[in-house]
């Protein structure tokens, strides 16, 4: 009986990916793509793969299938010497099927995910524009027993990202507010190491009831804190200062102190005067040049939602 000895590091290497990234560059220069496996020399620029210019500018090359972490850059055709990596973090390949990656300078692509084997109807929102800007929530895919919505991030512009689930079913949930950095210079990036073909993974495994929202950097707003669960919800968001906006004139605007908490009542009219809306602004304006970060409620969001996106669009057209 003959043996036969297969070398099966060798099949595998029959199977490629295609990377693919649009570029256009000076004459002389190339892409380039290196990583951290033997393949690449381990981030070694001689060992980096020169990619081919196509028609449109469009850079290619093929890739055998293997687990690796990689990056491009830009330097002289003939030799990589001087080199620009492009910004972000490592990207992160994943993946034992044959795929085409197309991949944009400066970007990474991201899903977000969250286990939902009910099928509840669920959404997102989060502080970049494909993710509503904190202002509108944005409905997911259902995949089995996942909901999912992939989006691509500009690293330059979105260095970090501030997002949260939201579930619709006879209540509605949300998670907390959740941050992904995708700033290497930030000491709270992490390796990220979490992929899907090279997906970056923000996975999130199930919901707390939660009242708080994020608008912006400086507002989270949502329902009236009513138990001690509430308060500590509040505290664990770093959120010390609620201001809560009253229908009743019968009680008018204080403000109270209690442990770390400041509480201010404020009364406000469901007149959207020009005046009115100038006043508030200017009140809003006044808090968070005081406290930095304000908690706005009332026991109607869709108010409180009308009236912080009014301010909002005032602010943002200055």
């Amino acid at each position: 009986m003959t043996t036969i000895l297969i070398d099966y590091h060798q099949i595998l290497q029959t199977y490629m990916l295609s990377f693919q990234i649009q570029y256009q560059l000076r004459f002389g220069d190339a892409v380039y793509i290196s990583g951290d496996s033997d393949y690449f020399g381990n981030w070694s620029l001689h060992l980096a793969k020169r990619m081919k210019w196509n028609q449109g500018h469009l850079w290619t090359v093929d890739i055998p299938i293997h687990d690796f972490q990689y990056k491009y850059f830009i330097s002289s055709f003939n030799k990589p010497n001087e080199v620009q990596w492009e910004f972000g973090p490592n990207r992160i390949m994943r993946t034992t099927d044959e795929t085409r990656i197309a991949d944009v300078w400066n970007h990474r692509k991201i899903i977000f995910q969250c286990y939902n084997p009910q099928k509840y109807p669920m959404f997102i929102s989060g502080s970049t524009l494909n993710l509503g800007q904190n202002i509108k929530q944005i409905s997911m895919k259902q995949k089995q027993d996942i909901s999912y919505r992939k989006i691509l991030a500009n690293v330059i512009e979105d260095k970090v990202i501030h997002y949260q689930f939201h579930i619709k079913s006879q209540k509605h949930y949300s998670s907390s507010v959740q941050t992904l950095y995708l700033d290497t210079s930030l000491s709270l990036y992490s390796n990220l190491d979490f992929s899907y073909k090279n997906y970056i993974i923000a996975f999130c495994t199930g919901f707390n009831k939660s009242l708080i929202y994020q608008l912006d950097n400086h507002i989270s707003y949502g329902y009236v804190p009513n138990n001690q669960t509430d308060f500590n919800l509040l505290k664990d968001a770093n959120l010390h200062t609620i201001v809560e906006f009253s229908y009743s004139t019968e009680q008018p605007t204080h403000t109270v102190k209690f442990g770390d908490f400041n509480y201010l009542t404020v009364n406000f009219s469901s007149n959207m005067t020009q005046s009115y809306i100038s006043n508030l602004c200017s009140f809003i304006h006044l808090l968070i040049n005081k406290y930095n970060v304000i908690y706005v409620c009332n026991n109607s969001l869709s108010h409180v939602r009308k009236y912080l996106q009014v301010y909002k669009s005032l602010v943002n057209s200055k």
